[in-house]
């Protein structure tokens, strides 16, 4: 027959092991409160001051402090400073109001962003067949002329170092279609590396500058912050971000500081791309936090039974009184062999004490 006890516990202790987090620590602290607590409570009952009822109902009541107190905690928990989602949440209220009052300058600026957009997209209708010419390869076995990935690359190059945006932007889209038809490593950097865009977010290039610069000496990644926020590159910045927030140190380093000081500049994508990872983050840790705090919570439901405890016997009560109505030992006194004093052997003492067998 199943025991829903055992089963809770068994779940919790899964879930927890699934989701590992700083918090563990917090739960074994009020754990181990807890356990004090029973402990005492088992020691009065074999005392005889407490009956088994009464000191089942205090352990409950022990338990029930433990869950209120770890559902409490965990309930918002995150490792993660809040100096993080506070500076992320003022930039972007910052921004959202710099943008509500945009200068003549800047919505001259704005209206010549999309004027060039606009422009880039007709000039790619006209120059589609020149940039086929130069990128399109006749296959050696026959077939109608495709582009290639190398052709493509080569080509975007050349558009880069001559400053052509229209043959960039071409290229782009063209080995963003590539994307699916290569699985090297190697050839899937180029390609992202190629249709990178400053004002876009690109998961996979984010991940490969994470992975970079992991570990890196602190004066390299103030480098990094710095050409991310000059250059205004959404992708480097998350990154930045990221590395900052799993900082063991956190705000106490140089380079995590200057991540949050510069929040306020970083590209709109990256700043709505970070709030939505920021809650992702925080609810994550918090879920963690719950599933350590309901395992510590289970554990200490399982233990409120007092199972296997039993209540001393009239004749256990009657010698316990012999022992306690004993003087204790004086300071420095030997109690080994003083048969008169507290500090003989317990199981044998009715056997050994004169007084005890009339």
């Amino acid at each position: 027959m199943l025991n829903p006890s055992r089963e809770l516990l068994a779940s919790a202790g899964i879930e927890a092991r699934i989701h590992s987090s700083p918090f563990q620590a917090e739960a074994d602290i009020a754990l181990t409160r807890f356990r004090s607590i029973r402990n005492d409570l088992e020691r009065q009952v074999r005392r005889g001051d407490l009956t088994i009822k009464v000191a089942r109902e205090q352990a409950s009541l022990a338990a029930e402090d433990l869950r209120t107190r770890l559902l409490k905690q965990s309930e918002n928990f995150s490792p993660t400073p809040r100096a993080f989602l506070d500076r992320l949440i003022e930039s972007d209220k910052a921004r959202k109001k710099a943008r509500e009052s945009l200068s003549i300058e800047g919505l001259q600026r704005e209206t010549n962003k999309l004027l060039r957009q606009h422009l880039i997209e007709q000039q790619l209708q006209t120059r589609v067949a020149e940039f086929e010419g130069k990128t399109f390869v006749r296959p050696m076995i026959g077939g109608a002329p495709a582009p290639t990935l190398a052709s493509l690359l080569s080509f975007h190059q050349t558009a880069v170092n001559s400053g052509d945006d229209v043959a960039i932007e071409w290229t782009r889209r063209q080995l963003e279609g590539f994307r699916n038809r290569v699985y090297g490593e190697d050839d899937l950097r180029a390609i992202d590396k190629a249709t990178s865009r400053p004002d876009r977010v690109n998961p996979r290039l984010i991940g490969v500058y994470i992975q970079a610069l992991q570990g890196r000496p602190s004066e390299e990644l103030e480098t990094f912050v710095d050409q991310a926020v000059e250059e205004k590159d959404a992708n480097a910045c998350i990154a930045s971000f990221v590395l900052a927030r799993q900082e063991d140190d956190g705000p106490n380093q140089r380079w995590v500081r200057k991540v949050l000081a510069h929040l306020g500049e970083f590209p709109d994508a990256a700043l709505a791309t970070l709030r939505t990872l920021e809650a992702e983050a925080r609810s994550a840790e918090a879920e963690a936090a719950q599933a350590q705090a309901r395992f510590a919570i289970a554990r200490a439901e399982a233990e409120v039974k007092l199972d296997g405890l039993e209540p001393p016997t009239d004749e256990e009560l009657k010698r316990l009184g012999q022992i306690q109505a004993k003087p204790i030992a004086r300071p420095g006194e030997p109690i080994g062999l003083n048969l008169h004093r507290r500090g003989v052997i317990d199981e044998q003492e009715t056997e050994l004490d004169p007084l005890a067998q009339g």
